[in-house]
């Protein structure tokens, strides 16, 4: 049996990757070999599957090579003995050196169309709507071991390995970029009289209160909130949340407090795919978006009295990390034919005079950044582009990078 003996990773860009292609097994001698060779490649999917109201499905698909390179181990013909081994080295590259480009027909500039990026991280992505097409995307990063029999011959046979890459960030404490938001809230209330602060209003009360709606104390107040546009996997978030009271609006003589009754924050995921259309006789690429939402935490704060201040750190209440074992989270990213964004939405009430408001503050744009860091490169990089599907008979391809000179 075909076997590739490799560790599987995490790795990172410019990461050595050694490994041994075995065949063991009884019977082996038999086996007519004439070439064993491995391939190293990664490759950047996406498709979209349109359904029609008569259940026709059309699929819509991208494929694109970021790199590939094949290393030929043996030569023959041969015929094997019980138990061989032949040893591999490679290194994951810095950038793509990529192929397939020439499918899309529109020139869309939400994508990355640099054929030498840097590479993208191992990625997955798929969902099922039948309201809706349905959108897969993957980033995937393989070994596969082929024995090749001589030409007449049977029993060629073939072995892949998935090989998993992830990103580290260049920043150590990169700075969140607060942004600010504001919502006004307005209520309307008799308990925002002074003599009921401290008492209920008794059943006339409560009925005058209601034929002279119009007359009852009224309090205007600001809420303001600071949200990261950037975060890391791993950190917690800081959210800070306050309050301004509007007195040219509000009829009460003094603030009335405003009283913080529960937050949740939640994490929105966008994944963008773009693909070949299945029509030739289109001029436009197919472009769809899915989104995915992940609550960061929620806490109700109803069995305690916390008053909203100027400015009240959030996560000094509640856990806020972007946790790596959240589904599908990925630092953000663009390639050919995927995007990775977020947004960040925080679900706010307050209670003030006994009235409850629900504020929801959404960033524009949420940058994830990886959470391993790794301390960015001294010196400029040159990445020598190795010609894609190179037949190396002697040694495996070199990805060095090389020093500017």
């Amino acid at each position: 049996m075909l076997q590739i003996n490799v560790h599987p990773g995490p790795y990172t860009p410019g990461s050595p990757i050694s490994g041994t292609v075995s065949l063991e097994g009884d019977g082996l001698r038999s086996l007519k070999v004439q070439t064993i060779k491995i391939t190293f490649s990664g490759r950047s999917k996406s498709n979209i599957t349109e359904s029609s109201s008569n259940n026709n499905r059309t699929h819509h698909r991208a494929r694109i090579t970021l790199f590939q390179y094949e290393h030929v181990l043996f030569t023959g013909p041969y015929s094997m003995n019980p138990s061989h081994q032949w040893p591999f080295d490679f290194k994951f590259p810095d950038s793509c050196h990529s192929t397939g480009l020439r499918q899309f027909k529109d020139s869309s500039k939400s994508f990355n169309k640099d054929i030498h990026q840097p590479l993208p991280a191992s990625f997955g992505y798929s969902t099922a709507n039948f309201l809706k097409a349905n959108v897969e995307a993957s980033v995937r990063y393989e070994l596969e071991a082929a024995l090749v029999a001589p030409e007449g011959s049977r029993g060629s046979i073939e072995r892949t390995r998935l090989l998993t890459l992830i990103h580290q960030r260049h920043e150590l404490d990169p700075d969140p970029r607060l942004s600010f938001s504001s919502r006004d809230c307005e209520v309307q209330s008799l308990y925002l009289s002074p003599e009921y602060q401290h008492r209920t209003p008794t059943f006339k009360e409560k009925f005058k209160a209601g034929i002279t709606w119009g007359k009852l104390p009224e309090a205007h107040y600001i809420l303001k909130a600071l949200l990261p546009t950037v975060g890391v996997i791993g950190r917690p978030m800081p959210v800070f949340l306050g309050v301004t009271y509007n007195e040219d609006r509000s009829t009460t003589k003094s603030a009335p407090p405003v009283l913080l009754r529960n937050v949740k924050v939640q994490l929105v995921a966008r994944t963008t795919v773009r693909c070949a259309s299945a029509s030739m006789w289109s001029s436009n690429d197919v472009h769809d978006s899915d989104y995915n939402t992940h609550t960061l935490g929620e806490k109700d704060f109803t069995d305690r009295t916390i008053e909203l201040t100027e400015r009240l750190n959030v996560a000094e209440l509640m856990n806020l990390t972007i946790s790596d074992r959240q589904a599908l989270l990925a630092p953000s990213f663009k390639t050919f034919n995927i995007i990775r964004t977020y947004t960040l939405r925080v679900h706010v009430t307050t209670e003030c005079g006994r009235k409850k408001s629900h504020p929801i503050f959404t960033t524009s744009e949420l940058v994830i950044m990886a959470k391993d860091y790794c301390p960015p490169p001294v010196f400029p990089f040159v990445v020598h582009a190795v010609e894609a599907e190179a037949d190396i008979t002697v040694v495996p391809p070199s990805y060095e990078a090389v020093i500017n000179k």
